[in-house]
């Protein structure tokens, strides 16, 4: 009997040890980074963060990143700089998997005004949690949960610098490419809404 015991105890604690494998296995399958997006962010203009994805396992993935308003994606802040946004969600959003070959990387850009009023110039830290849905080839999706910090710096900006940002994203909502079309559709909510300040 006591040899039983002991049998089924090594047999629980391999059991564990194996899931914990597992878990770092997916979690260093996917590495998931958030940075200052523009080089120049204004106060009156687009704030932006880029969210890059990357593949580090051996087989390709898809991923669902949803857009632009995503239930999965969240910001918060304590800076005095910052004042946070309500929350708002969208029951019906929708988005097509993206795939993400072994070993490359997938970036998207994401408008902090959404989340945001930013009521002085200066230094800002941000904090964000992601759950992400990852799908490998002939398997079931699972969501992973990313929490980290980025900081970016709020500049002033001239009303040139804000025109020159408008007129870009203007060009942009020309584009072929439906991710740069769709990034320059929600920098361009915010722009107008300065503008008819």
């Amino acid at each position: 009997m006591k040899n039983l015991i002991i049998i089924i105890i090594l047999f629980i604690n391999a059991q564990c040890a194996s899931q914990n494998n597992i878990k770092m296995n997916n979690s260093n399958t996917i590495h998931i980074s958030m940075t200052q997006g523009h080089e120049k962010n204004l106060l009156n203009g687009v704030v932006s963060s880029i969210l890059t994805v990357t593949n580090n396992s051996t087989q390709d993935i898809s991923v669902l990143l949803f857009y632009p308003n995503p239930n999965d994606l969240s910001f918060k802040s304590q800076s005095s700089l910052v004042k946070i946004k309500d929350r708002e969600w969208n029951d019906s959003e929708r988005s097509i998997p993206i795939k993400i070959p072994a070993g490359k990387s997938y970036q998207v850009t994401y408008f902090l005004n959404r989340y945001f009023e930013f009521l002085e110039e200066g230094e800002v830290t941000i904090n964000y949690a992601l759950d992400l849905f990852v799908t490998t080839d002939g398997g079931s999706p699972k969501s992973t949960a990313y929490n980290g910090t980025f900081n970016l710096k709020i500049n002033k900006g001239s009303k040139e610098e804000i025109e020159e940002q408008f007129l870009n994203y203007q060009t942009n909502l020309k584009s072929e490419n439906l991710k740069i079309k769709m990034e320059a559709e929600e920098a361009l909510l915010y722009l107008n809404a300065v503008k008819d300040k």
